[in-house]
């Protein structure tokens, strides 16, 4: 478990910037009032649904390099990196696109118009960020691969400091700044994910560990970056499949209205806080599993994925029993509105209870990331969220009178299901006795 535990605190620490940076503008924008949080919420979904498919299409990227690097294969590692880096650039583009050209039809979705007016220039901003954290990803991805995730980690906190400061003087207005409200934190998101991307190229450059792999010394392999695309669209399915679902739920939370919008912004900042941790451990696991499959050693690969499960159900247990206690506390320190605090508040519970299933099968599907079997899982998402989940949640929102709770507990059940047959599959497909043909 010890090299798995060197591996995820770094990649914990990473996360915890991610989310960070998250909780950062919402606590901020929170002291603007509930119409720029519901906008921070609508504009930010589907940011969060561009990202799962941003993230997805790179999901074998990391895998790749770690089976090449546990091969001893420095060269191949360095060419996975560099074909990386260009299909960054080429998906965080499309995402820029396609999130520019939703911005004129925010208010053909049934959302509170008040909202709609401050979130089309918000999203735009965060639209052509996602280049810049796209290439972020897959620099840091690469480093951490290759078993260098700590200055991957110094990046991140830069970027989450630079993005402090420029909200603070962009949303507020401080030091002659403009008060620019919630597109000011559009503008603080997007110069910290570009600054960050450049800062990680730029010591990728120049350190001498990483010019060993020679990530910038050649040209790029079209062949293997066909190949990273092939590998990579299953998992963006999986993930566009899962956050698609996560997106419908806020645009039910719209329909229900703007205080259980901005609740429900409030109450997804303070759970991803608990998710970075299976999250991380989850990567941390594809990584392990990725190395030693490309040593030759599955029975190392499926002892590494089991402990990361361990490691991960205990951490989430702990977690869940802080949310479930200091839920309505925790949702006090966002916002000042006694009515969103206190819907905030009781979704915060109810995510609590998610946290252990949620590692299960967050952890359980990173180590089958790590033997890049994507195929399966991408099915088994579809039929979880959107052929069980959205039915549920409708039908506990609305018909059933749950409103906002609806929302939350209608993805349980299933999430367990689903974390329950990732956790067999993986155990599975490494048992030598019992292997899996697909």
């Amino acid at each position: 478990m010890a090299p798995l535990v060197f591996l995820a605190a770094p990649m914990l620490i990473g996360q915890a910037g991610q989310v960070l940076m998250q909780i950062t503008d919402t606590a901020m924008v929170g002291q603007l009032g509930p119409v720029n949080l519901a906008g921070a919420a609508l504009g930010g979904n589907f940011v969060m649904l561009a990202m799962y498919f941003g993230f997805g299409s790179l999901g074998a990227v990391s895998p790749r390099i770690a089976q090449a690097f546990g091969a001893n294969d420095s060269e191949a590692a360095g060419n996975c990196a560099r074909a990386a880096v260009v299909l960054a650039l080429c998906v965080g583009l499309i995402i820029a696109v396609g999130l520019s050209g939703l911005v004129p039809l925010l208010g053909h979705m049934g959302q509170p118009p008040e909202v709609v007016a401050v979130t089309g220039p918000y999203l735009a901003l965060l639209a052509w960020s996602m280049p810049g954290a796209l290439i972020a990803v897959v620099l840091g991805q690469s480093a951490e691969a290759l078993n260098h995730p700590w200055p991957v980690v110094w990046f991140m906190a830069g970027a989450v400091a630079l993005n402090t400061i420029l909200n603070i003087l962009l949303i507020f207005g401080w030091f002659g700044f403009p008060a620019l409200g919630l597109e000011g934190a559009g503008w603080a998101t997007l110069i910290a994910r570009w600054a960050q991307a450049l800062a990680i190229a730029i010591w990728i450059w120049r350190s001498e560990v990483m010019q060993t792999f020679g990530v910038f010394a050649r040209r790029v392999d079209l062949v293997l970056f066909r190949g990273l695309l092939r590998d990579g669209l299953p998992v963006a399915a999986q993930d566009v499949l899962e956050g698609g679902a996560f997106a419908m739920g806020t645009i039910v939370m719209g329909w229900v209205g703007t205080t259980a919008l901005a609740a429900n912004q409030v109450a997804i900042s303070i759970a991803s806080l608990a998710w970075m941790f299976p999250l991380s451990i989850a990567a941390a696991s594809g990584v392990r599993v990725a190395q030693n499959i490309g040593a030759g050693d599955p029975m190392a690969a499926r002892r590494s994925g089991i402990a990361a499960i361990i490691l991960g159900t205990g951490l989430m247990a702990t977690c869940a029993g802080f949310y479930i206690a200091a839920g309505h506390w925790l949702a006090r320190i966002f916002t000042d509105d006694p009515e969103v605090a206190q819907l905030a508040g009781s979704l915060i519970v109810i995510a609590g209870i998610y946290q252990i299933s949620d590692a299960i099968q967050s952890i359980s599907l990173g180590s089958l990331r790590g033997l890049l079997d994507n195929r399966v899982p991408m099915i088994a998402n579809f039929v979880c969220y959107w052929v069980l989940s959205l039915p549920t949640i409708y039908l506990l929102t609305f018909p059933l009178g749950l409103g906002a709770a609806g929302v939350w507990l209608g993805y349980l059940p299933w999430m367990v299901l689903t974390g329950v047959f990732f956790l067999w599959r993986f155990l599975r497909k490494t048992n030598p006795a019992k292997s899996l043909p697909i």
